[in-house]
């Protein structure tokens, strides 16, 4: 390869991104058009990103068509995940991943026309480069890539691919700053498969570009497959006692495959095995059931079936496949040449049954350090810093003030408290333990936590704790054991350290955060056997909400479930899993539900930046196709991670009722995160604030009752009590009957009620309920405002029945059928009965006949009967004694549910035995002459 002479070299990154945009520029010039978008924001999980501010705004870029980034600063090998936001919505569909080949600055370009095409360019230029030349050993496969791993791409072995030079030789040309070293090692695309050598090896860039010539003695292993796929898919995916479980993994291969196993337990333990022979469990074979060639390379689907087990059985199981006349094997889903590093697949065979009380929660959210200071002597000082500082540290929230309160959350109608952790350790957010089994001071201690639990149970409520198995705070005395001790620490495997001590898996990268290796039985055992049962039974938990759920594997979730569900099967675990729909349902079988993101980002699209309708319509259609009945999803409109709603609606407090109103009345357990029932907003923009942006999301609540909004509160108890009293909203069906840009109408239905529901942020329109639903004939039926007990809506003489949507409101009807009508014999003797002493029991029988409930009555004392037996009338008419209500007038109104007594005649009408026994009822009295 010819030197460059130049002194200004760009990264490698660069010149394959340039050549891939240079290749998509004919096609997307034929995207013309003026330019769709307002505003274009990036978000993202980078050092320099978050995913909830506005604070990396993207420019339109005229000439290309395209909106560019400002430079942001990337760390070499480092998965980044980010998405676009434009006009306030999310970009549709999964996370997009780039991965930076080298430390430096690149800008993320976003096409209008092409939204998910993944464009991130290099910035950086450089003064020197390398070109590394590389001989590889006989055995290594035609179809494998080397790859370089090295300092420029924290020795990621797979994003710097080399170019096979048509000499039998591999190339790369690497660029970076004159005189800096470039420590490196060579792989197959994988730290596994890389080269055997004791230390990396080391050059460094120079101004003309010298070349390297590397040769390869032999690889720690060789690759037998390109990839091995399993990735959970088994069926049936949720399985129960008598299930055979079918495997299938799909296998990509350029050489021979021709052989397969699946190794599993069913006692909790590892499974092991290798080509056939197993170690620890039991062996079921896998066989080719289908064999495609595209190109050079073969597809292979395998299949097998792991036996039928009993309800509460933990199946874990490692899958390989190999050539019978070759050597070695290969496991799926890692690639890797042994069961050890292999990935342990698992499911829970059960009757899958999450718990009732789960379903019918409506939950409070308390994070307790913002909730109520009902402690000041554990309170830190911090009074002396600006107050956007203060919200960084301890705001003196304790369990005293959750205990203080404990009236007021009762009163709001709850029935799930859900607090935010209080582990010990140095934030006041809780997510960062440094003791899983003890209480930070600063909240109060475990007596009194006990004192709060039991007190709400005392009350009728549960009480959720939030979990954190994924990680722990550095702080942690088993990580700083393993930091000192090394490999001679009995913690250092409870932990993932990569070059120690330097370098572990974390959470996000976060360094505060090492990730707690909960494949590590000792450390898993630990966190089951010891941490669990701390907070369920000491502290009398009914369950977890159980953080960053999908950090931790599915088989530790196996192992969870089965712990868990074998001491209480009424716990309540559901899963905080911020991902797509797909991932999201992953979890079914394993813990009982999860937090519906998806949902969160339809319901704030649509309510408070302005969407359609018909984006909630589609979410809430997928998510009843997608999720198991069991799988509870818990619905919220905001919480500690992402912007209060109401300030996202630009503080219109008519759009939070809109959106609350409809969130009680979907399906889903509903969170009220602490303050959004008062109408807690942000005192600043989170969008101006590049780091601890979510200090904004978690002010103080404000307890005086002129800072609250009395009618927001007021509005919240109703939808509570709404789905309080009718199971229909808690677990009924659900069937859309109509949906545009403003109006979605649908129906929620059980054996004990049905109500049509009318979500309209549009003007006033009006809908004809023959042509939607599902019922046909509605002629028997009259539909009556559940929020107005005034309004009543019947069918029109033709049998029409239209229903008025007001503007900017959500408008709820309650069904009700009339009973079946009396044959003609039937109302003949009830006539006959109204002349007599048996006047009272007839006009119950007639009643009874056409009204299975009613909110008002009409009483009178005498008459000959002809108005009572009108079935065209809005409300029964009973008969009193005059000076005491009849045994079965009483018993009637009970029934029909009567709220108010319409009392027509004279004096004698309403005596005051009837008075008495009206007010006993509860029931209000009109009077009417």
């Amino acid at each position: 390869m010819e030197q460059l002479n130049t002194k200004r070299i760009f990264s490698i990154g660069l010149a394959l991104v340039l050549a891939f945009s240079m290749f998509f520029v004919q096609e997307a010039r034929a995207w013309q058009s003026d330019e769709p978008y307002d505003d274009v924001v990036l978000r993202g999980d980078a050092d320099a990103l978050d995913w909830s501010s506005n604070g990396n705004p993207l420019t339109f870029n005229e000439e290309e068509d395209v909106w560019e980034s400002a430079p942001i600063p990337l760390n070499g090998g480092e998965d980044v995940q980010y998405k676009f936001v434009y006009d306030g919505e999310w970009m549709p569909g999964d996370n997009l991943t780039f991965t930076p080949a080298q430390t430096g600055q690149y800008v993320f370009v976003f096409h209008p026309g092409d939204e998910r095409r993944v464009d991130v360019r290099a910035v950086d230029e450089y003064d020197g480069s390398v070109t590394l030349r590389l001989e590889v050993p006989d055995d290594t496969p035609d179809w494998r890539t080397p790859t370089v791993a090295s300092n420029l791409n924290n020795f990621n072995h797979r994003v710097t691919e080399m170019s096979a030079d048509g000499e039998g030789h591999w190339r790369v040309e690497l660029a970076g700053p004159v005189g800096e070293e470039l420590n490196y090692v060579y792989s197959l695309g994988d730290a596994r498969f890389a080269e055997v050598r004791n230390e990396n090896r080391v050059t460094e860039f120079t101004e003309e570009g010298h070349e390297v010539k590397d040769v390869v003695e032999t690889w720690k292993a060789v690759p037998i497959a390109e990839n091995v796929t399993h990735d959970f898919n088994h069926q049936p995916f949720i399985p129960s006692n008598g299930d055979v479980v079918t495997v299938e993994v799909e296998v990509e291969h350029y050489g021979p495959i021709t052989d397969g196993a699946v190794y599993y337990t069913t006692d909790g333990s590892v499974p092991d095995g290798a080509r056939g022979d197993v170690n620890n469990g039991e062996m079921a074979s896998l066989a080719v059931e289908a064999s495609e060639k595209e190109g050079g390379l073969t597809v292979s689907t395998f299949v097998g079936t792991i036996p039928q087990q009993k309800n509460g059985t933990p199946v874990k199981y490692k899958i390989d496949v190999w050539d019978e006349v070759g050597e070695g094997s290969q496991f799926a889903d890692t690639n890797s040449q042994t069961a050890e590093e292999a990935t342990e697949f698992a499911y829970y065979v059960d009757e899958y049954v999450s718990p009732e009380w789960a379903k019918n929660a409506t939950i409070y959210h308390i994070f307790i350090d913002r909730f109520k200071d009902g402690d000041s002597s554990n309170n830190e000082e911090n009074g002396d810093l600006p107050y956007e500082e203060q919200l960084k540290g301890w705001m003196g929230g304790d369990l005293a003030g959750v205990q203080e309160k404990l009236d007021y959350v009762e009163d709001l109608g709850v029935n799930t408290i859900y607090l935010s952790p209080v582990f010990d350790g140095p934030y006041s957010h809780g997510y960062h333990p440094a003791d899983f089994k003890s209480v930070d001071e600063r909240f109060g201690d475990p007596e009194l936590l006990k004192e709060v639990i039991d007190e709400a149970h005392e009350r009728g409520m549960k009480v959720i704790y939030d979990f954190v198995p994924n990680h722990t705070s550095d702080q942690h005395p088993f990580f700083q054991d393993a930091l000192e001790n090394g490999k001679d620490s009995d913690y250092y495997n409870w932990y993932t350290f990569t070059d120690w001590p330097d370098r572990y898996e974390t959470f996000y990268g976060i360094d505060e955060l090492p990730q707690f290796n909960n494949d590590n039985m000792d450390a898993r055992n630990y966190m089951i056997e010891e941490v669990v049962p701390y907070w369920l039974d000491e502290l009398d938990f009914d369950g977890f909400r159980l953080d960053y759920a999908k950090g931790p594997s599915y088989s530790f979730w196996v192992d969870f479930r089965h712990a868990v569900k074998q001491a209480d099967p009424d716990t309540y675990i559901f899963g905080e899993i911020w991902d797509n729909r797909e991932k999201i349902n992953s979890y079914a079988g394993q813990l009982d539900g999860a937090l519906d993101f998806v949902l969160h980002d339809t319901m704030k699209n649509v309510f408070a930046h302005g969407g359609s309708m018909q984006e909630l319509s589609e979410t809430v259609e997928q998510n009843v196709k997608t999720y198991p009945e069991e799988y509870i999803m818990t619905s919220f409109l905001d919480n500690h991670d992402v912007p209060r709603f109401l300030f996202e609606a630009g503080d219109d407090v008519n759009k939070l009722k809109l959106a609350s109103a409809t969130q009680f009345a979907l399906p889903g357990s509903p969170i009220i995160y602490y303050g959004t029932e008062v109408g807690m907003s942000q005192s600043r923009d989170h969008n101006e604030y590049q780091d601890w942006s979510d200090r904004w999301y978690r002010e103080m609540m404000p307890w005086e009752e002129e800072e609250q909004n009395q009618e927001l509160l007021s509005h919240y108890k109703e939808i509570i009590k709404l789905r309080e009293d009718h199971s229909a909203f808690r677990t009924g069906d659900f069937q859309e009957l109509h949906v545009d840009q403003n109006l979605f109408a649908f129906e929620r239905r059980d054996k004990e009620g049905q109500f049509i529901v009318l979500s309209n942020k549009g003007e006033e329109t009006e809908i004809n309920l023959n042509e939607v639903s599902n019922e046909g004939d509605l002629v028997d039926v009259t539909l009556h405002n559940v929020f107005d007990e005034d309004e009543v809506i019947k069918p029109s003489d033709d049998g029409t029945l239209s229903v008025r949507a007001p503007a900017q409101a959500v408008t709820i009807y309650e069904v009700r059928e009339k009973a079946p009508r009396l044959s003609e014999k039937e109302l003949e003797e009830i006539k006959e009965r109204m002349k007599g002493s048996t006047r009272f029991e007839a006009a119950v029988a007639f009643s009874k006949a056409y009204w299975t409930m009613s909110e008002a009555v009409v009483l009178k004392t005498g008459g000959n009967g002809d108005d009572v037996v009108d079935e065209s009338r809005e409300y029964p008419i009973l008969f009193t004694k005059g000076n005491s209500l009849h045994p079965a007038t009483r018993a009637e109104l009970e029934r029909l549910g009567a709220e108010k007594a319409i009392v027509k005649g004279g004096s004698g009408a309403l005596s005051r035995n009837v008075r008495a026994d009206l007010k006993e009822l509860g029931i209000e009295i009109e009077r009417v002459r």
